[in-house]
């Protein structure tokens, strides 16, 4: 139970430090966290419809109208029309939205990774299992929460 109670307090006081730590890097680059995670979105999966983006990221489709008007407007992304339908809008990250969301992350993973050269060989191992286990049950959870279940 140590164990447990352990985990779930440095969980606790880690969690807004990242936040804050996100917070600062975001305000530097002048964006919200939405518009980050839109970006980051685009980041992972290439070009998508804007339908696509309001139901990955779980808000309205005005609320994404509004992000990509910022968003364009920064030279962040780019609104494309479809080719065959004209009444959908697909997402296209811009080089300068790429190259804020590849900073944010290499400064994060460069902070992870000087934490993790501390540890022995078999920990690294140990560590990278839960990575692997927690990605894995993330996508469970979010495939689950976009049907709408918990």
């Amino acid at each position: 139970m140590k164990d447990k109670s352990e985990f779930v307090r440095y969980f606790r006081e880690i969690q807004p430090k990242f936040s804050r730590l996100y917070a600062g890097i975001l305000t530097e680059a002048r964006l919200t966290l939405p518009q980050y995670a839109l970006l980051n979105l685009l980041v992972s999966r290439g070009v998508i419809p804007m339908t696509e983006a309001a139901g990955e990221l779980h808000i309205t489709k005005p609320a994404v109208t509004n992000l990509v008007d910022r968003l364009e407007k920064a030279h962040c992304l780019k609104r494309l029309p479809h080719p065959k339908d004209r009444r959908i809008f697909l997402l296209e990250i811009q080089s300068k939205g790429r190259r804020i969301v590849q900073a944010a992350q290499s400064y994060v993973l460069s902070l992870l990774l000087k934490t993790l050269a501390r540890f022995s060989a078999n920990e690294k191992k140990i560590v990278s299992r839960f990575y692997a286990s927690l990605s894995k049950n993330m996508d469970e959870v979010l495939a689950r929460r976009k049907k709408g279940t918990r």
